[in-house]
């Protein structure tokens, strides 16, 4: 449904151009889940927010996205326009300040709705936003309501509600529950799950939590550094991660166990983005790197249905480049 190719994202900044996706592949298919995750900075965002084209003027992007065959990255943002809140829609990280605080809840929804469809009568798009807010567990009587009045909580559901109005093919969701607490954390994820199965969509979750997607994704696609180092089936993620930062984020999880008390990270920094180190840009972190992981950057090679950025596995299988 979804297909990005050797996706780009460069921002011109004073030092050089920040490479923040550099050479992205990855798939999502029809009523698919994928989880983004990596550290901070790793990209994730910015490739969510590539694939609406919603970047600041500095952002060059190349490459393709492809929609249903439609390449995204040639459109005009008039064409986009189109395309935004109808085909792709995303939930921001923030629910606090995603909705604007002087317009009642209603507004936002008859904004939305409008946009897309210009002759629809006001009636109509009221009871396809009473419909959207009930399917995330919000009374319609609230629709007169500003965001001030909503908890935090409930504000994501409203910005999920808006994000489901006109039943888009994929829901972008860019850290949904960073600002919530873990309670709310559990139910905004329940009903992420419940909506995909009712609207029949597909999903990128992104999330710097590997507990978040845990039971969430179908696929995973962790990010370093602006590439993808290892994308796969989320059980072969968790059981059987390939690359050294996937077992290296993995075993930075808290243990619950109180027998083990030792807190494991990865030493060091991520690279910078605007020199990036040469050959593989996790090789001054990682403590399986060799010569050549100095001086080339790994093709992407294909191992049990795993696809993994690292020369670790040259000899196994064949790279894809």
């Amino acid at each position: 449904m979804l297909k990005i190719e050797d996706l780009k994202i460069y921002y011109e900044s004073k030092k050089g151009l920040v490479k923040a996706v550099d050479g992205v592949s990855i798939e999502v298919g029809e009523q698919e889940t994928i989880g983004l995750v990596g550290e901070s900075g790793s990209g994730k965002s910015t490739l969510g927010f590539g694939i609406l084209k919603i970047l600041p003027k500095t952002a060059q992007i190349t490459g393709r996205i492809l929609l249903d065959n439609i390449n995204l990255v040639s459109k005009t943002e008039k064409e986009m326009q189109k395309i935004r809140g109808k085909e792709i829609s995303m939930i921001f990280q923030d629910p606090m300040t995603s909705l604007n605080p002087i317009m009642k809840v209603k507004d936002h929804f008859l904004e939305t709705i409008k946009t897309h469809i210009p002759d629809i009568e006001e009636d109509k798009a009221l009871e396809m936003t009473e419909n959207a807010l009930k399917a995330v567990g919000i009374n319609p009587n609230r629709i007169n309501e500003y965001p001030f009045q909503f908890s935090g909580g409930m504000r994501q559901r409203v910005m999920i509600a808006l994000s489901l109005v006109l039943n888009p093919k994929l829901v972008i969701a860019d850290e949904p529950t960073t600002s919530l607490d873990v309670i709310v954390q559990a139910q905004i994820l329940e009903v992420l799950k419940e909506l995909k199965e009712k609207f029949q969509m597909s999903m990128i979750l992104i999330t710097h939590d590997l507990g978040v997607v845990a039971e969430t994704a179908d696929k995973i696609a962790v990010m370093y550094a602006g590439h993808v180092v290892e994308f796969a089936e989320n059980e072969k993620i968790y059981y059987g991660a390939k690359h050294p930062y996937t077992k290296a984020l993995l075993e930075s999880i808290p243990n619950t166990d109180i027998d083990d008390l030792t807190l494991k990270y990865i030493p060091g920094n991520p690279p910078d983005l605007v020199n990036p180190s040469k050959g593989c840009r996790f090789a001054p972190r990682c403590p399986f790197a060799k010569d050549i992981c100095f001086e080339e950057e790994p093709p992407v090679f294909e191992i049990d249905g795993s696809k993994v950025k690292c020369w670790i596995y040259k000899g196994d299988e064949n790279g894809d480049g």
